[in-house]
This record gives structure tokens, sequence and C-alpha cells, in this order.
């Protein structure tokens, strides 16, 4: 009888095991991360990891804030396999969605809280070198190329001297923010790491968080404004030449980056 048991027992395991995994391929999206989610938290680690591999095969099903979640729980399986570097990869590829985001600091654990803010870090470096590197105009390029690519600069040199100082000036006070918001960043991340007081870490926290969205915000501001000067030199202020440019833009948000053509041609 007891032989019969067994073999009734191994019987349903095997055929329970791919049930498991059809019935996650068959959810919905929404569906399917609430699946994961309970299998997580009911400590269900081969579930879990079954789900979630269907969750990251049809990731572009689920909607951005799904997708932070997902990224979040591989990262947390991945850290309790013992598996640090493939954790802060995910922890990586969570803020390629979201840079804002932060874990609640008190339902996650401490060491994954820990590299999670390593990794966030490490991030935020890599955009602010990425950004520094766009402020930086080709080696190659020549004097009036210089002049296209500083807003209202070249403008004002064509004889549009309202329109060259009002970009100019505007563009003068968006880099200036971003300047100061990149000062306030580091000195806001100085603060957080250097703090020893847990009750004295979340508000040094978001102070970071907030001082790096500022610099989005001067970055975009500045951009949106460089835009507009080169779309303004090409169709409303003609001079000899004209300026085309290309944009080029990576692959994946670790690419993050604008590869600008330039071209010039005279004007018939």
């Amino acid at each position: 009888m007891t032989k019969i048991h067994s073999i009734l027992f191994i019987l349903f395991l095997f055929l329970a095991g791919p049930g498991v995994a059809q019935q996650g391929k068959d959810a919905k999206p929404g569906s399917l991360l609430r699946q994961l989610q309970d299998a997580y938290n009911a400590f269900d680690m081969q579930k879990s990891t079954e789900l979630l591999n269907i969750a990251l095969s049809s990731l572009d099903s689920f909607e951005a804030d799904e997708q932070v979640e997902i990224y979040k729980y591989a990262a947390f399986i991945a850290f309790q396999n013992y598996n640090s570097t493939l954790a802060a990869n995910h922890f990586w590829n969570l803020l390629g969605v979201d840079p804002t985001y932060t874990l609640d600091p008190v339902t996650t654990s401490p060491k994954a809280l820990a590299l999670f803010q390593k990794t966030k870090i490490e991030y935020l470096e890599d955009m602010n070198k990425r950004l520094q590197a766009l402020q930086k105009p080709p080696a190659d390029v020549d004097a009036p190329a210089w002049r296209s690519l500083a807003p209202g600069w070249e403008q004002w040199r064509r004889g549009y001297k309202i329109k060259g100082g009002a970009l100019a000036s505007t563009a003068a006070l968006s880099l200036s923010g971003l300047v100061y918001a990149v000062y306030q960043t580091q000195q806001s991340k100085d603060a957080y790491r250097n703090e020893q007081n847990p009750e004295a870490i979340p508000p040094l926290y978001d102070d970071y968080n907030r001082n790096y969205r500022m610099q989005y915000y001067f970055g975009y501001a500045f951009a949106a404004v460089w835009a507009l000067s080169q779309m303004d030199l090409v169709l409303w202020s003609p001079s000899g030449t004209q300026t085309a440019i290309a944009p080029k833009f990576g692959n994946s948000y670790r690419d993050f980056g604008v590869v600008l053509s330039l071209r010039f041609k005279p004007v018939h």
C-alpha cells in the first residue's frame, strides 16, 4: 500500500509541474504578475522562478510599472539564490524603466536594499557622464558649427539680435540650473551615503532623488531650447549655409546617447 501511495505522489508531482507553467503562460499579464507576487510572498521559490521566466519572456506585454515589479522580483529571487551580479543587473534594468524608483526600506532586507542603492548610484553616475558627454561638441567641427551648437549664438551673428538673445538667455538659465542640480545631487549623495542614523536616511534619500530629477528637468529644458535653436536656423533664420542634423539614438538604455551628424551645403 505504501508503494502505491509513493507512485501516486510522484505521478501527481509530474503532472502538477507542467500545469503551473501552462497556467502561467495562459494568464493575462496583470494576473501573471499577481501570481508571481503571491508565489514569492508564500516563499514558493520554484513556482516563483517558473512564473518569473514566463514574465521575462513576454516582458513587452506588460505596462511600465508592471515591468518594474517584475525586475524587482527577479532581483530578489536572484539575490536569494546568492547571485548578486544577476540581482544587480535586474536592478539596473529596473532603473532603466524608472530611474526614480525606490525600494521600501521597511519590507526590503538590508543587504538587498544596500545592493539596490549601490546599483542606483552607479546608474545615476553613468547617466550623468552620458549627459555631460552630450554637451561636448565634436572635435572636428569647424567654427560655424560651433556657433550653431550654442543656442542663440548663430542667430545673433546672422543679425537676429532679439531672437538670438532670448534663446541664449534661456539656454544659459537652463544650463546653470543643470549645473546647480548636478552639484546638489553630489552633495545630497554624499550626505546620504555618510549618514549613520537609520531614521535620517529616508529623508536624505528622498532629497537625493529630488535633486537627481531636477537634473533631468533642467537637462530637458536645455535640450528643448537647443532643438528650437537648430530648427530656427534651418527654417526661419537663413544665411549662406544650412546645417543638416541627424540624431541617432542607442538601441537600449545602456546605450543612452545622441550622435549628431552635421553636413553643410550652400543655399541657392
